[in-house]
């Protein structure tokens, strides 16, 4: 049988069908419609809890102490990537309020015994769990074994949990004796001027049902940190030092026992406070706390003063806000921050200089910034040493009588006492200063034109930085020497030289870490108009190369072109 075209009626006939096919398929499409509208959100979020294995039985009065946090982590994703909106947690402590009373942050809302916070759902940018944190603590009048639940919800808008049945976690009392750490400053750091010391704001609560007759306290580094020092020396202390070979290096850990009666519900605190510096020029460390009923160690250097001891507090705690928590956190108390600001620190620079009698040499001394901020305005005061005339004083030097203020200041002083710097200045002084402030690991030096009139076998004059340093209590590094030695006529004239030199301790604590600024002092190659190479020692040969491509392109260029015209 052959198959023909269909004709027209029956091309109408076919456009009538395939329109009434549109039509069905779009009735059908409109009638599923609500159906794929009621089908059920991906089952995606999942709750998990943290919390401390029991609460200490209470005795006495209750405190901030007394809290303990629990959380609940809520996570998940949807399958197309979409973030989950209107997440919210409702947790019902119904299960054991008769055990503990509870706080939740302010943005929960509560009402009788349960408490919905909002959740914002991790958006893969950040932690993958969102913690919803929450304190209990037990009631008085419990007692061990005590128990009870708390339970929680998760509801969003395009989400659901994976599991239909609430989350729980246990609340549960024990009988055991228990120590809480508090009190810690806001924000969790503590700051400290350059070159001094705080005191650490800490307490001690007994949160247990028993009198504890021994307490020890141990504070030292977080996770190796030895940048905090503890300067104290108490003889109920012992100090890790940072070097162990060296007792007198910087005490980088401390452990104190305590003999005092704690008695339960009573919060205490050490008198006086804890002192906690910097080591050196640090300026940022981490340590940590940790208190028991164990013995001390009694390892390392045992303090020689009075003992540091606890009093109890004289005002109570203000109320705290639970904060998210990790597993090694949750039942510990935080790592607190400790900050110094940086300062400059100028030390004084001295020379020595090689001569012949009535031949000219240079000397360059000055002032040096050790610190890690700016030096404003550095000053030397310089002295002459007798038998030596200035032929050429730096421009910005002038002379000045020494001043008797400097005999007896701060020290470093000057005399012919026991621990005095220097004799006091005998020879011709100038006051060399520069506006311009000196950078941190700078040098900023004054030259001097020197002719020695008579022989003379390494005299001194001093060189005096008067800026305190705030990290040296003695000042030590704040004077060094011009020291001159000069040949006689009858004796083989040495070349004249000079060298700066710093003075004889001028680094009492660790030199910066950072990268010093370039000296003020010329240095052998480029100086600061020169440029850096950016290039390899190829670069020539590269050169050279490109060029003899260009010659080469240009000459093809030509050939073809000559043969171009002779064609035309």
């Amino acid at each position: 049988m052959t198959l023909s075209p269909p004709g027209p009626t029956r091309r109408a006939a076919l456009g009538g069908g395939t329109a009434l096919a549109v039509l069905l398929a779009g009735a059908v499409g409109a009638a599923a419609a609500p159906a794929r509208a009621d089908t059920p959100p991906p089952a995606v979020i999942e709750v998990g809890g943290l919390g401390p294995d029991a609460l200490a039985r209470p005795a006495g009065a209750l405190t901030e102490a007394h809290f303990r946090t629990y959380q609940f982590a809520v996570w998940g994703d949807r399958p197309d990537g979409a973030p989950i909106t209107g997440a919210e947690i409702t947790v019902d402590v119904a299960g054991a309020a008769g055990v503990a009373e509870f706080r939740f942050r302010p943005e929960c809302r509560v009402t009788g015994t349960l408490a919905t916070c909002p959740v914002a759902m991790p958006d893969g940018t950040g932690d993958p769990e969102t913690h919803v944190p929450f304190f209990a603590r037990p009631r008085l009048g419990t007692a061990a074994g005590d128990s009870g639940v708390v339970r929680a919800t998760v509801r969003a808008d395009n989400a659901r949990t994976v599991e239909e049945t609430p989350s729980e976690l246990k609340v549960a009392v024990a009988d055991r004796d228990s120590l809480t750490l508090g009190g810690f400053p806001k924000g969790i750091s503590i700051e400290i001027p350059p070159g001094g010391r705080a005191a650490a704001p800490f307490d001690l609560t007994n949160t247990g049902a028993r009198p504890l007759n021994r307490v020890t306290l141990s504070v030292s580094g977080f996770d190796g940190d030895d940048t905090v020092a503890f300067p104290g020396d108490h003889e109920n202390c012992w100090y890790r030092t940072k070097d162990p070979k060296d007792p007198r290096s910087a005490r980088i850990g401390v452990q104190c026992e305590f003999d005092t009666a704690l008695r339960p519900g009573t919060t205490y605190r050490t008198s006086p406070g804890l002192a906690v510096a910097m080591v050196g020029l640090a300026e940022y460390g981490r340590i940590d706390f940790f208190a028991s009923t164990r013995p001390a160690e009694r390892t390392g250097v045992r303090g020689r003063s009075a003992p540091l001891a606890l009093v109890p507090g004289t005002s109570p705690a203000p109320p705290r806000v639970p904060v998210p928590a990790d597993t090694y956190t949750v039942d510990r108390p935080p790592v607190i921050g400790v900050h110094s600001p940086p300062a400059a620190d100028g030390a004084a620079v001295g020379a020595s200089v090689r001569t012949a009698v009535g031949r000219v040499a240079t000397a360059r001394v000055g002032v040096l910034n050790r610190g890690r901020a700016p030096l404003t305005g550095p000053v030397a005061l310089v002295e002459v040493p007798p038998g030596v005339d200035v032929v050429r004083p730096d421009p910005r030097c002038r002379p000045e009588p020494w001043s008797d203020r400097w005999n007896d200041a701060p020290p470093p002083t000057f005399g012919d006492r026991p621990g005095d710097a220097a004799p006091v200045p005998s020879g011709a002084v100038y006051r060399c200063a520069d506006p311009k402030d000196l950078a941190p690991g700078e040098r900023r030096l004054f030259s001097f034109a020197l002719k020695p009139v008579r022989a003379l076998d390494g005299a001194e004059g001093v060189v005096f930085d008067p800026s305190l340093s705030p990290y040296d209590p003695r000042q030590r590094a704040k004077v060094a020497f011009l020291t001159v030695t000069a040949a006689g006529a009858g004796t083989a004239s040495p070349s004249p030289s000079a060298s700066p030199t710093p003075g004889d301790t001028a680094s009492p604590g660790p030199s910066p870490t950072h990268t010093p600024a370039p000296t003020s002092t010329s240095t052998p190659g480029g100086g600061s108009g020169a440029l850096a190479s950016t290039g390899s020692d190829d670069a020539p040969a590269l050169i050279g190369a490109a060029g003899a491509l260009v010659v080469s392109g240009a000459l093809l260029f030509l050939a073809v072109r000559r043969r171009s015209s002779r064609q035309h």
